[in-house]
């Protein structure tokens, strides 16, 4: 056992709490501690000096801190930690949902949220909860818009339009009806198909499939408002399809209203080409309608679709009514002779998929 820090003759003492070895052996040797230079005052007590990589002394009655949450035995020393060491907290499952991020909360704006979530505290998603459907804008400094905004301009492929910036990135948060539906599709797919951890047919094998083989794809649509433009609020106009979809999921019964050619059939098309969904998104807005200096922008969503086994397709068939037997998509593949010229992802359940994101762009203009 290491001897006590400051003396280094006597066994460090036990806290009266819990029985753990401290660093010193007595108060008398904490306090000289603390009279040297190479110490720091607990900031609790003001007494003892700190604890290494900690701001505290190292009692428990300091700490007022629980035992390290995966062994249950050691006291955590490390600063805003939950674990005694990186072996526990390696260990632990989705460690990183624990800690805290450099994101505020979404809907309070005030507090951080832990790694992997959008709301600071049980009281905020609540909230969200009871007023869905509703969106929330990401601040542009954050890892998510960062996320999309990449994803969004490197997938942008028509070279007869420039690459547009993007205004700003919404989360989306449907009612619990549609997010149920759409998680238990999910679990039907995946007990069926068993994707989860399965390498991709095409790639080199780094990337793995998730439950149901989850993708995110690009779907563009029209719209009477200016959600996201210039309003966090979401229309109840039934013409406007961006609001519907909000706040109803996708619906067949759309199904080719306004864009009537459909290349494999009656279904809700994506792609993973943000250009390509662009040509779906036909309208586009100032914020101030007004001021002709004002730049136009356009609405398109990301969403999270559930691809399970994929029927891939070299060229259009418009007479189809779904995926053939064994399967739960359609993906139309671009190829060299030109037939299909762009990706698309046909799924033909509304429940298949789930509007996610919300991203708003600058119109992009034509290059001649």
């Amino acid at each position: 056992m290491q001897k006590c820090l400051y003396c280094a003759q006597k066994d460090p003492d036990l806290d009266p709490e819990n029985g753990i070895p401290s660093e010193y052996c007595s108060d008398e040797c904490r306090r000289n501690a603390l009279n040297t230079e190479f110490t720091t005052p607990c900031i609790t007590c003001g007494e003892f000096p700190r604890v290494k990589h900690s701001q505290y002394c190292g009692w428990i009655k300091c700490r007022n801190i629980k035992l390290c949450i995966k062994c249950e035995i050691n006291v955590v020393t490390i600063a805003n930690s939950f674990w005694c060491s990186k072996k526990c907290r390696d260990e632990t499952p989705n460690w990183g949902s624990k800690i805290k991020s450099e994101e505020l909360c979404l809907q309070c704006e005030e507090a951080y949220t832990c790694f992997g979530k959008d709301f600071c505290s049980d009281e905020c998603l609540n909230w969200v909860e009871e007023n869905a459907p509703c969106i929330f804008q990401f601040s542009n400094k954050s890892k998510k818009f960062k996320d999309i905004t990449n994803q969004f301009t490197s997938s942008w492929n028509h070279k007869y339009k420039t690459t547009p910036s993007v205004h700003a990135v919404y989360k989306i948060f449907p009612n619990n009806e549609i997010i149920t539906r759409y998680n238990k599709y999910r679990d039907q797919i995946e007990s069926l198909r068993k994707c989860e951890g399965k390498q991709f047919p095409k790639g080199n094998g780094q990337r793995l499939m998730t439950k149901g083989n989850e993708q995110r794809r690009f779907h563009g649509t029209r719209m009477k408002c200016l959600l996201g433009i210039s309003s966090d609020n979401i229309c109840y106009d039934t013409t406007c399809a961006l609001c519907n979809i909000i706040s109803n999921g996708y619906k067949l019964s759309y199904n080719g209203t306004n864009f009537p050619c459909q290349k494999f059939g009656p279904g809700l098309y994506f792609s993973g080409t943000s250009s390509k969904s662009d040509y779906f998104s036909k309208d586009y807005y100032r914020k101030d309608s007004a001021n002709e200096n004002d730049k136009f922008y356009k609405v398109m969503f990301l969403t999270k679709v559930i691809v399970g086994r994929a029927y891939e397709m070299l060229e259009e068939n418009t007479s189809m009514k779904g995926p053939p037997k064994n399967y739960d998509s359609v993906v139309g593949e671009p190829n060299k002779d030109g037939k299909l010229n762009y990706d698309e992802l046909v799924v033909y359940k509304e429940e298949a998929c789930l509007p996610q994101y919300l991203i708003v762009y600058e119109k992009p203009e034509n290059i001649l």
